[in-house]
């Protein structure tokens, strides 16, 4: 499936229960929806702006290697993703290996 359709499911679905959190990792709500980004709120921290280029390359990631799908936050560096790579791996979970 196209790599903009599923950002379409993930950013509705983020949208629509307001917060994306993996168990054992941080909890990052939704604050505002931009053209290029999604304004994600912290636990521990300022709102950070998360580029939709960044999630496109985690998703197009689990579909190359869907084995990085269980693997923690840190895997996504070995992809290119630096600085965002906990809210990006939250928002990539709120769908199943499957969707991918």
């Amino acid at each position: 499936m196209d790599s903009k359709i599923i950002l379409g499911r993930l950013l509705q679905r983020f949208i629509d229960e307001k917060y994306a959190e993996q168990e054992g990792y941080n909890r990052f709500g939704f604050v505002q929806l931009k053209n290029s980004s999604v304004v994600v709120s912290r636990e521990n921290g300022a709102d950070t702006p998360v580029q939709f280029a960044k999630i496109i390359k985690g998703i197009e990631a689990y579909q190359q290697r869907p084995e990085l799908y269980e693997l923690g936050p840190t895997a996504l560096r070995a992809v290119g993703i630096t600085h965002v790579t906990s809210p990006v791996f939250a928002l990539l979970h709120l769908l199943q290996k499957s969707d991918y």
